[in-house]
């Protein structure tokens, strides 16, 4: 879910404010020198360069207060907060450029895939046309919907020594999503993860673009496409039903039993009341109508008020960061700390993937009361909101393919139909490449084949020869969902000066408000946004993790915020994983929101705002201030 922490390099004296520092960034030289100030390293290792009179602080320790002491030194509170800015603006800058060259995976067998040592790789060839067409699940015709089932009953009748088996492809999304590859082997301490960052959209429409070409194999037949489970649409708003016969290879019994056959919640994260069964006679009685109005205001938050740019939609840049160590400078042989360190430095998700993705991966995932097997972690632990629910075992429920084909029309939708700018300009994230087992017939005596894709590869679905059915564009009906008011228009802040600060770094607990009152607003600045950042989020992420954002909205109403009112601004959200973190460690994440059209929709005219926190799941801390900015990066 997220990478390992920065380490933070202060200068032991004031002199060594100009000395070089012991391991720089290779993506913050420049900039370090452009703007004069102090490059800060995102690779740090032992034994590269002098590194005499530099203190390696954890983050923890900076975090806390920005003030303490480290192997005896002490470090004055404003050169460390100079620090940590400093890390902040400049590590990583440009983000990383992922190759299959430069990823592990550091366990034997399963969940690793099949070792590919051996195996002939060849460049990835685009289409140039689309061929297929992806169809919703719920509107399958009898002939194709059997051609479905045949199809994914004969990739679990493979051997799971088998790249192209069901067990095999599950280990995919596995080891790719819960900790088990590393970032560049010669430095094994830094864990990979293709969510919470720019990587999550491309690398899962590669995955399952090859998953459907391993079905349409099987079957012989070359027209069949991976049908979507239509979540934005009113008629698609529960699990089909193709998935819920029991004697279909569909059918996964680690389900939570209550959400079958109900009235799926787009900004679920924990239980919050009975379920609603699905039931089209229910329209038009207020609790449905309602439930309906809020899972279609979460896709428009989702798809245009919050997803403004590539880096507000897709996710921000990749930054994957070393483990934190503790040197002495008076004794080199000291104290060490490595990637057992408890906290880990994350990156930073997009709507697209915090918001409906992560509410439907919950939603169907096995409820804890539910009686069933616990998958296990990368952690060694059992996990047992499986297997939607928890992200080491979500590709061992074959819905999952369907959720994500929607997931991925989302990402089409806002590239087409919404103008969205499609992705980045970014060599780092165009020239990011993956392998991945195409299909073979060991019966024909085909030999197994690895195909390389890049991220520019697949930003258009016509290079991978599919395209989403023309209906669905016309008819979206989350278009005009825009969000309404709780309070009325012009509604500002209550007594701001009444208001005590709050106090960073801060915890927040379920069903327990956290007012941050008077954030400061910067003036506007031409067509720039403004932006809410909010860093340093820390979550244990065995467990889901949410909180809700509300902006000028009286504590005693910011309980009800939702995505269907004005005054709510996003989540943070997370899907349960072991990811990288060992035993009992943390991670850290952070949020952007773009406040411009809530800003206007509550008429907001201030020069301070004051942003409520409702914490939803999960015990989180947040260890830096709130801050607005101008920004043009989304």
């Amino acid at each position: 879910m997220a990478s390992a922490s920065a380490t933070l390099l202060v200068p032991a004296t004031s002199a060594a404010l100009t000395a070089p520092p012991a391991c720089p960034s290779n993506h913050s030289k420049k900039t370090a020198t452009a703007r004069g100030r102090r490059s800060l390293s995102c690779r740090a290792t032992g034994g590269r360069g002098a590194d005499e009179g530099l203190l390696w602080l954890p983050r923890r320790d900076v975090l806390a207060g920005l003030t303490g002491v480290t192997a005896g030194i002490a470090v004055h509170p404003d050169l460390a907060a100079a620090a940590l800015q400093a890390e902040l603006e400049e590590s990583c800058r440009r983000g990383e450029k992922v190759t299959d060259r430069l990823l592990e995976c550091t366990d034997s067998g399963l969940p690793c895939p099949p070792s590919s040592r051996g195996v002939q790789i060849v460049d990835f060839t685009p289409a140039g046309e689309a061929k297929r067409v992806r169809r919703p699940v719920h509107l399958l015709d009898k002939e194709y919907a059997e051609k479905y089932k045949e199809a994914v009953a004969r990739m679990k009748a493979l051997p799971g020594s088998n790249p192209c088996s069901f067990t095999s492809q599950a280990a995919i999304h596995e080891a790719y999503c819960d900790g088990h590859y590393r970032f560049d082997p010669t430095e094994k301490n830094r864990p990979f993860d293709v969510h919470f960052s720019w990587i999550f959209a491309p690398w899962h429409r590669m995955y399952i673009y090859f998953y459907e070409r391993i079905l349409r194999g099987l079957i012989g037949d070359d027209t069949f496409a991976l049908p979507y489970w239509n979540w934005d649409a009113p008629a698609g708003m529960a699990l089909p039903a193709i998935f819920k016969d029991r004697d279909s290879p569909l059918y996964d019994p680690n389900r939570n039993q209550a959400h079958l056959d109900a009235l799926v919640d787009l900004d679920f994260i924990n239980s919050r009341g009975k379920p609603i069964p699905f039931d089209k006679n229910l329209a038009a009685q207020p609790a449905y109508d309602e439930a309906v109005n809020k899972n279609l205001s979460t896709i428009y938050q989702q798809q245009i008020r919050s997803g403004k740019g590539a880096r507000c939609f897709l996710g921000d840049k990749l930054c994957s960061a070393t483990s934190l160590r503790v040197k002495e400078t008076n004794d080199r042989s000291k104290r060490r700390q490595d990637s057992s360190s408890k906290l880990k430095r994350g990156n930073t998700s997009g709507s697209l993937e915090r918001m409906a993705h992560s509410a439907v991966h919950v939603w169907i995932g096995r409820s804890k009361a539910d009686q069933g097997t616990c998958a296990a972690g990368h952690d060694g632990k059992p996990h047992c909101s499986n297997d939607m629910g928890f992200l080491g075992s979500a590709g061992r429920d074959p819905v999952f393919y369907s959720h994500h084909s929607n997931v991925d029309r989302m990402w089409h939708l806002w590239a087409t139909k919404l103008g969205g700018t499609g992705g980045f300009d970014d060599p780092e994230w165009l020239d990011t490449s993956f392998v991945f087992y195409d299909y073979f017939d060991e019966a024909k005596g085909e030999e197994p084949k690895l195909v390389r894709v890049r991220i520019r590869d697949v930003l258009d679905t016509r290079n991978l020869g599919y395209t989403y059915d023309a209906e669905s564009e016309q008819a979206l009906p989350w278009m005009n969902r825009k969000p309404t008011p709780l309070v009325p228009r012009g509604g500002s802040p209550s007594t701001p000066a009444t208001k005590p600060a709050a106090v960073f770094p801060l915890t927040l607990i379920p069903d327990q408000l956290v007012e941050v009152p008077s954030v400061p607003r910067p003036g506007k600045d031409g067509d720039k946004l403004q932006v809410l950042v909010i860093e340093g989020i820390e979550f244990d992420p065995t467990n889901g993790a949410k909180f809700d954002v509300a902006i000028n909205l009286p504590k005693d109403l910011a309980p009800k915020v939702g995505p269907q009112y004005s005054e709510y601004a996003g989540s943070f959200v997370s899907v349960a994983s072991s990811s990288d973190t060992g035993s009992g460690g943390t991670l850290e994440g952070k949020l952007t929101l773009v406040l411009d059209d809530v800003l206007a929709d509550i008429g907001a005219s201030g020069d301070t705002v004051d942003v409520v926190l409702v914490p939803r799941a999960g015990e989180i801390k947040i260890n830096l201030p709130l801050r607005i900015q101008n920004d043009d990066f989304c």
